[in-house]
């Protein structure tokens, strides 16, 4: 997907039939069709009659009622997606921007926590409005049809044109990833964050299956594992350091605390280790055996001398690793092996983090277990 492109409206066409019955009451139906080539799926929202948003419509299923509207005279209002299916969505906490599903419940940013319709982007805001109007219109007119044509909307993108004052777009983000946890499709900016509907990050998950892999398919492909072993540490560090970020947002934490958090690297273990044990009781080696523990703190202090010193030891090696098995100004090298073994350690280090952030943060669980369910209706 490339980075930051405007995605159309999905189209259509969206009727308001007004009617007054015998006894003078007027009333109105809402028909919606499309039959352009692309996905479409729909949302609802009450608003009031001025177009400002105040509750989420749950559509259900044939026959099924709509919950009530939260205030007297509320008009429903359909909102379809952009021609991807997906839904365009605005955090009013931190001004974020991203695309997911129809109704998130949380900012993948800053987590913040909120009903579905306020977290609808500037442009169903904007058309939100304009919908209201125009039913506003209607009911002051004759009884017969009134039509907005969204297919207007959607065949005026990237075109030099005057756009309709109900123009509606959305924009592509930079990462678009599956939750692990729920399976929703999330398109962000930058790389991290969390799944807007279950509030599970994604950082393992991108961990685990694009930069461990990618690593060990450099290894495979004859690269040296010196500097396998610098890239894993320094990946394992950038993992760290977004978990960090999130605690010093997340808890409150002395400014001394925070700045460690936020401003300084985690490149050695026993510090690392000891900072996420003693202020958040996440232990990072936890299920390790005391020689896998070993390695890779061996494996942490040889990351300087291979990125800052051509692989020669050098006295401050020697002196924070404690290693008795080289010599000052010795060159050292790594085996296929012994990166290997430490891209495993590493992998287990980082699922030991996500899972002791997530039990002071748990995820959602409605969106998680619905999405296992699936899976077991799927697989009988």
């Amino acid at each position: 997907m490339t980075d930051f492109k405007e995605i159309a409206h999905s189209g259509g066409k969206i009727t308001f039939s007004i009617m007054t019955d015998s006894e003078g009451r007027r009333g109105f139906q809402v028909g919606i069709r499309s039959s352009r080539p692309n996905p479409m799926s729909m949302i609802a929202v009450y608003a009031l009659p001025q177009g400002i948003p105040v509750g989420s419509i749950q559509l259900g299923g044939i026959g099924s009622p709509w919950n009530p509207a939260p205030f007297p005279g509320c008009y429903p209002v359909m909102i379809q997606s952009d021609s991807e299916g997906r839904f365009g969505h605005h955090c009013p906490s931190c001004d974020g921007y991203w695309r997911s599903g129809p109704w998130p419940n949380v900012c993948p940013y800053c987590l913040f926590n909120a009903e579905g319709y306020q977290f609808l982007s500037n442009a169903q805001r904007g058309f939100v409005r304009h919908y209201c109007d125009v039913l506003t219109q209607a009911f002051e007119g004759e009884d017969g049809e009134v039509l907005i044509d969204m297919d207007l909307v959607a065949d005026a993108i990237n075109q030099e044109v005057d756009k309709p004052r109900f123009y509606v777009s959305e924009q592509s983000q930079q990462r678009k990833f599956n939750c692990i946890a729920c399976d929703e499709v999330n398109d962000i900016l930058g790389r991290f964050g969390y799944c807007s509907l279950c509030a599970t990050r994604n950082d393992l998950a991108d961990f685990e299956m694009f930069t461990v892999p990618a690593i060990r398919e450099r290894l495979k492909a004859g690269a040296p594992p010196e500097d396998c072993v610098r890239d894993a540490v320094a990946s394992f560090d950038s993992f760290v350091a977004q978990y960090a970020k999130q605690l010093a947002v997340l808890v409150p934490l002395t400014e001394p605390r925070v700045n460690r958090l936020t401003k300084q690297r985690f490149h050695n273990l026993k510090d690392c280790r000891t900072i996420f044990k003693n202020w958040f009781d996440i232990e990072l080696c936890a299920g390790l055996k005391e020689s896998e523990c070993r390695s890779v703190e061996l494996m942490f202090h040889r990351r300087h001398i291979y990125e800052h010193n051509g692989g020669e030891v050098d006295q401050k090696y020697l002196d924070d690793s404690g290693d008795k098995t080289v010599k000052l100004k010795q060159a050292i090298y790594e085996s296929k092996e012994t990166a290997h073994d430490l891209l495993g350690t590493l992998l287990k280090m980082a699922k030991n983090l996500h899972y002791g952030f997530h039990v002071l943060f748990p995820p959602i669980d409605a969106p998680i277990q619905e999405f296992k369910d699936k899976k077991k209706r799927m697989g009988k």
